[in-house]
């Protein structure tokens, strides 16, 4: 078979095997649905009885309107999806160990690097769809709400929280490498956490900007449409992870050693 034709078939195998696996659905509801409540609670917030949370709620949301509910759904983004994207893509890789799946690919005709670039594809894939649904969910809900009126100004934030949402996406494939040289899908979720917990410390020590997995946090935490507390070339530095670990799952696929 040619490149290009193992390529198609893993694409097809692996595809049913995503849209059929009830963790992606599970978490695509999640984030969906999920991350756009919470906004929307986190927004409600500002005006309730209780005054610890309408002040902390203040303090996300401003002023309110589609600017404080964008805010929200940034903040909240910015971390629980890091840790939904990278459950899905550590679970995507993880499984074949920890099913025992991966010793049958060994007699396959299509070749593992074709595999893992099939399982990378469609991860990327999803993560993009995902996040058109999720901003789609938030102008529902802020049109449903009546926030506020829809203008231009929307629309500038829809493309600042499409902007987090792809950056925070590609900062979880690293989870696919984790859960390669870890043979499971448990590496994947302690590796998230952990660059959660760096991406934190990093921040308090006032160096979040030049570290790739806290800058799209501080960009969230940013007003308006800006990014205030980090810059644009120290977003741009949050490219080159997904690169780097991207190649490095696929070097892994390739020298993997199957035994039954």
């Amino acid at each position: 078979m040619t490149r290009s034709a193992q390529l198609g078939a893993a694409l097809s195998v692996e595809w049913v095997k995503f849209r059929r696996a009830r963790p992606v659905w599970v978490t695509t509801v999640f984030l969906v649905v999920g991350v756009a409540a919470m906004g929307l609670l986190t927004l409600l917030s500002r005006e309730g009885s209780n005054p610890v949370m309408a002040a902390k709620a203040q303090s996300i949301v401003g002023a309110g309107g589609w600017e404080g509910l964008f805010a929200a759904a940034d903040t909240i983004v910015s971390v629980g999806g890091l840790l939904g994207f990278g459950v899905v893509i550590g679970w995507v890789f993880g499984r074949e160990f920890s099913d025992g799946t991966i010793v049958g690919l060994s007699a396959s005709p299509v070749s593992r690097i074709a595999i893992a670039a099939a399982k990378l594809s469609i991860l990327l894939g999803w993560a993009v769809a995902t996040t058109l649904a999720l901003a789609a969910s938030l102008l529902a809900v802020g049109t449903l709400f009546d926030v506020g009126a829809l203008d231009v100004d929307v629309l500038r934030l829809v493309g600042k929280f499409l902007g987090i949402a792809v950056l925070t996406a590609l900062l979880a494939v690293p989870c696919a490498w984790a859960a390669t040289l870890g043979r499971g899908f448990l590496p994947a979720i302690g590796t998230i956490i952990g660059l959660v917990v760096l991406a934190q410390m990093a921040v308090m020590s006032g160096a979040g900007g030049w570290f790739p997995f806290s800058a799209p946090g501080l960009w969230a935490i940013s007003g308006g449409s800006g990014t205030g507390l980090v810059t644009g070339m120290q977003l741009l530095l949050v490219l080159p992870v997904p690169v780097v670990f991207i190649a490095l799952t696929l070097i892994a696929w390739q020298r993997l050693t199957l035994t039954p």
